[in-house]
């Protein structure tokens, strides 16, 4: 790869925008002051042109008088791949890389609870049909080629027109960064802690880190998102998971008490967020950002799905096809403002479970007065394909919460066995290896089935949470 294509960073700009919105505990009444600040920072672009849905003029924060709710939003954060303006230098020239292609996009859905948010990156990659769009008063577009060359037709307009085509979605919310915003908001934060599974060096990104966790900023971040030689398998696809899991770390790093509680440094970030941002009128206004980060206060990082929109590869071995069955739930999801993953069969939310009980060990401990109660608990396990070792007493009869102790390292079987089980209470014990243990309390009930979603299975859909931490094969 040449060394000028580092375009895909696109994605970890986006973290800008999301870590912005998500900036939801900004200090209570002190956000006032700290978001006036900011009014003339974010730059508005009119793209009523190019979509079916006219922008609204109302507050972003509309309630609907029906449900008492607000009423769901759905937002496109891209990321800007020119090499023109403050800050983008550096990346290939502008007169080398013309032009300007929106290298990474999440269509972001908010709950009209404001309780959860679903992001949908697509590939950049994706071949479809060019919507026909407007620029400069003539017709362009209309002919196959690469999602990510919309922006380029006409504009961040004709991107969510790309997107209107795609998902059936009306659309009209945008947001959208560039290479120099991406840089001011790590390096605002003090850096971005990754991880990497194994050491990287590649001259052509610039990355030269050994396996464990890291603290990045400005180039060093940059390098971590665009390397793909001695990673993964280098294509465009497998860096979302990496770049999903940047965007998250750099979400909790701005939630951090270190940052909310320091004006000086909320302000800062706040700066460096919006003085590269580009938005539609209605998002553009600071008011109307305010509103919503202060609507969404409650939601944690754990309430954040992140996924990849479904592909197939295509023949060539360089781009993707959608793949519009497994993609459909999802935008009917954003569409309904209904939960993703789906409730199950008694109307109950059900966790992101990615990993099955067949792969799952555990030992089950009694931790109440009723006898052979852990012997119960383990044939109901065992039917459900879980792989029961031991089965004992705890240490003590009076545990009136059944928990799940497990090793950090194995979170996803934990999410599975608690779910199954009941176990209201999870605790992390280093070290404590793949074998988890169920302490069974007085309030247990019975073992639930767990049904996987398809899509929590497919390689292609990376489906995560924003309170996870991942560390880059």
């Amino acid at each position: 790869m040449s060394p000028a294509r580092p375009g895909r960073i696109g994605r970890v700009l986006v973290a800008i925008v999301s870590a912005l919105v998500l900036v939801a505990t900004v200090a209570g009444a002190g956000v006032s002051v700290v978001m006036n600040q900011l009014e003339g920072n974010i730059t508005a672009i009119d793209v009523s042109d190019n979509v079916s849905v006219k922008p609204a003029e109302q507050p972003v924060n509309v309630v609907n008088e029906e449900t008492g709710t607000y009423e769901p939003l759905t937002i496109v954060l891209m990321g800007s791949d020119t090499r023109e303006g403050k800050g983008n230098k550096g990346f290939g020239s502008a007169e080398d890389i013309g032009g300007e292609r929106s290298d990474t996009t999440i269509v972001m859905h908010i709950s009209g609870d404001r309780k959860s948010a679903l992001g949908v990156s697509i590939p950049r990659d994706t071949i479809i049909t060019l919507p026909t769009c407007r620029k400069d008063g003539k017709k362009v577009g209309g002919y196959e080629g690469r999602f990510n060359q919309a922006i380029e037709l006409g504009g961040p307009g004709c991107t969510l027109k790309a997107i209107e085509q795609l998902s059936g979605l009306d659309i009209s919310n945008f947001m959208l960064v560039d290479f120099g915003g991406f840089k001011r908001m790590v390096d605002a934060v003090g850096g971005v802690e990754i991880c990497l599974a194994k050491p990287v060096n590649d001259p052509l990104s610039g990355l030269n880190l050994s396996a464990g966790k890291h603290v990045v900023k400005g180039a060093e971040a940059l390098a971590f998102v665009r390397v793909r030689h001695g990673i993964a398998d280098g294509s465009d696809t497998s860096r979302i998971r990496r770049q999903q899991a940047f965007l998250a770390s750099l979400m909790r790093k701005v939630l951090s008490s270190g940052t909310l509680l320091n004006p000086a440094a909320l302000l800062n970030v706040l700066n460096a967020a919006t003085e590269s941002l580009t938005a539609d009128p209605q998002l553009a206004d600071i008011n109307n950002l305010k509103d919503l980060a202060l609507s969404l206060k409650d939601m944690k990082p754990a309430d954040v799905t992140f996924t990849t929109m479904p592909w197939t590869p295509n023949s060539d071995g360089a781009t993707v096809s959608v793949n519009e069955k497994k993609a459909k739930p999802l935008w009917e999801a954003m569409k309904n403002d209904t939960s993703w993953p789906p409730k199950d069969a008694t109307g109950e939310e059900v966790p992101l479970l990615r990993t099955k009980p067949e792969a799952i060990r555990v030992n089950v401990l009694n931790g109440t007065t009723t006898p052979k109660l852990a012997k119960k608990v383990a044939r109901q396990l065992r039917k459900e394909g879980f792989n029961v070792e031991q089965v004992d007493n705890a240490e003590t009869t009076d545990i009136t919460t059944t928990t799940v102790q497990y090793d950090p390292r194995w979170d996803q079987s934990m999410k599975t066995l608690a779910y199954a089980a009941g176990a209201t209470a999870q605790e992390k014990v280093k070290k404590l290896g793949p074998v988890l243990t169920l302490i069974v309390g007085s309030d247990f009930t019975e073992v639930k089935t767990v049904e996987l979603n398809d899509l929590t299975q497919d390689y292609t859909a990376q489906v995560n949470t924003g309170d996870e931490k991942y560390c880059a094969e």
